[in-house]
């Protein structure tokens, strides 16, 4: 579907849907494809709104759940003027449980704002130099095999300059990957050996290249100066003193509430396929979290609005973004989105059948969260489409 369409269509579907049902925020149908959403669709949305905007973005959403074939989707909202957040579509195919507001979804990359949080948290306390070599903190064990070591700064990890290798894509791993049952999450001490033979992509600093494997190293630091896992030291320095009771660690602590299953054309047949068997390094310092709309507003709001979350000093340093020539700049554990995100901030996430976005829109003091059970949607359009409405565009 073109997104750019949706605002024609919106104002029209929204009339039709309040006139034939006479209450927003509900939809009805009955037939859903196990692998693919069909255009008649059952479901029951849980949305609340003091935006003035209720059954416009009920309407948006219902649309992208729709047209974009996606089983469910939750989306939240937060002007100056208030918020909303609305669910739509199922959390499961092959149970058509109704998608709720308060479902869980893993946040892939996303994940990575909250590991920069950690990392600058103990920068604070003098446990870690933003610009100090990694091999100060890494395990001694772990330091010989990586290369430029003693020349790559914590800092450039953050920020995706250190140029190391990818573990990810190697053949090995994913042919681990395919072995590799749920009851045995991946360590970071067993995922990190997959990238020892491969050559740096870069020197130190020389440029932006997104690496997930910088983020493993990190957790391995976060591990080696705490004593602890990397999910003991997000839920003791984020987690916990703001409150986020619906947010976990996947396959590293019990899960919390009702959580979305992800889907994506795995088999490469045009065909949605579940990801609820797969361990393709779940729960590891790349992107391991799973968390609501609820949670995540708090989250934001925290580092962003309120900037409570971290000094003034560690915040000015998150938000020295270095331009990767492209659509975004990065910071530390953030990016910096262009169009269609007007220089919004904050992170987006692609795994395990879910993508995933929160962005914070400075200049109009605005945070959109966008939760997609299933992969290969523009989000960013979506969010985009949503602000739009809001805004009256």
């Amino acid at each position: 579907m073109n997104l750019k369409f949706l605002a024609f269509r919106k104002i029209l579907f929204a009339i039709v849907f309040v006139i034939s049902l006479g209450l927003a925020g509900y939809l009805v149908g009955n037939n859903i494809s196990q692998r693919v959403i069909e255009k008649s669709f059952a479901k029951q949305i849980t949305s609340t709104s003091t935006v003035g905007k209720s059954s416009q973005l009920q309407t948006l959403l219902n649309e992208i759940v729709v047209e974009e074939k996606i089983p469910g989707a939750v989306m939240y909202i937060s002007t100056p003027k208030g918020s909303w957040v609305g669910a739509s579509g199922v959390n499961s195919l092959s149970t058509k449980t109704r998608m709720k507001t308060t479902d869980g979804f893993s946040i892939a990359s996303m994940s990575k704002t909250f590991m920069a949080v950690v990392v600058l948290k103990l920068v604070e306390q003098g446990k870690i130099g933003l610009d100090r070599a990694i091999a100060t903190y890494l395990p001694r064990d772990i330091t010989p095999h990586i290369v430029n070591s003693d020349k790559i700064t914590v800092r450039q990890l953050l920020n995706h300059t250190s140029g190391v290798a990818e573990y990810l894509d190697t053949k090995e791993f994913i042919q681990a990957t395919a072995k590799r049952s749920r009851s045995q999450p991946w360590t970071a001490r067993e995922a990190i050996p997959y990238m020892y033979q491969e050559q740096p992509q870069a020197n130190p600093g020389e440029k932006f290249i997104y690496t997930d494997c910088n983020y493993i190293l990190l957790e391995l630091i976060v591990e080696n100066i705490t004593r602890g896992t990397l999910a003991q030291a997000i839920r003791s320095q984020i987690l916990k003193p703001l409150g986020l009771k619906h947010t976990f660690t996947e396959l590293r602590e019990p899960t919390i509430g009702e959580v979305a299953t992800g889907y994506g054309d795995r088999n490469k047949d045009g065909k949605l396929d579940s990801y609820a068997d797969v361990n393709d390094g779940n729960g590891l310092g790349d992107g391991g979290l799973v968390s609501t709309a609820e949670d995540l507003a708090k989250f934001a709001k925290a580092l962003f609005v309120k900037k409570s979350l971290l000094s003034s000093k560690m915040m000015k340093e998150m938000l020295k973004f270095k331009d990767n020539g492209e659509s975004y700049s990065y910071g530390l554990g953030v990016e910096r989105f262009s169009s269609p995100m007007e220089k919004a901030i904050g992170h987006s996430g692609i795994a395990y059948g879910f993508t995933t976005l929160l962005a914070y829109l400075p200049n109009q003091n605005t945070t959109i969260i966008v939760l997609l059970n299933a992969q290969g949607v523009d989000i960013k359009s979506v969010a985009r489409t949503g602000i739009e409405v809001v805004e009256n565009k």
